[in-house]
């Protein structure tokens, strides 16, 4: 459990994140954890496919563990840096989710790369303001910004919901 990330509190904008998953989509999780993303959307919509790539291999374990559990079917997991491992996958998806708040800026130029010409993304950051900038250089349409859990007095974890333009 100190070797994995996990908040029960994020349960209401995973399932948020969820219901926006259309039919047949093919969806990219980065940084994927234990999997808890991935499962949630596949338990949660009519996702065609859920990919999910993640670094630690603890949390990767456990999100192979949580597969078998729950005997879903349409998740692959890859174990390995995001920006080793999305060259190798070699496929565009609908949908990307970026939840790691501290630097997933820092890998958009990997979720550009897979990500379809209409493509939604959801990306987290501690940092709101730097974010926006980052975003008003790219061909991007901001959809939504939420707040999704205070990390401390005045200090949030928020989502950009874009989509590409």
């Amino acid at each position: 459990i100190e070797k994995c990330y996990f908040s029960p509190r994020l349960n209401a904008e995973r399932l948020r994140i969820a219901s926006s998953v259309k039919k047949n989509e093919s969806v990219l999780v980065m940084f994927s954890g234990i999997g808890i993303y991935n499962l949630v959307i596949a338990k949660n919509s009519d996702a065609k496919e859920i990919y999910g790539i993640e670094i630690n291999p603890t949390a990767h374990k456990y999100a192979l563990e949580n597969l078998k559990l729950n005997k879903i079917n349409n998740i692959k997991l890859f174990f390995g840096d995001v920006k080793k491992i999305i060259p190798k996958i070699n496929k565009k998806f609908d949908r990307i989710i970026m939840p790691l708040p501290a630097s997933s800026k820092d890998y958009l130029k990997e979720a550009f790369k897979v990500a379809k010409k209409t493509a939604t993304i959801h990306i987290y950051t501690f940092d709101l303001e730097v974010l926006k900038e980052i975003l008003e250089k790219e061909k991007v349409k901001i959809l939504k910004i939420v707040k999704a859990g205070q990390i401390s007095p005045g200090k949030y974890r928020c989502c950009i919901d874009f989509k590409i333009e």
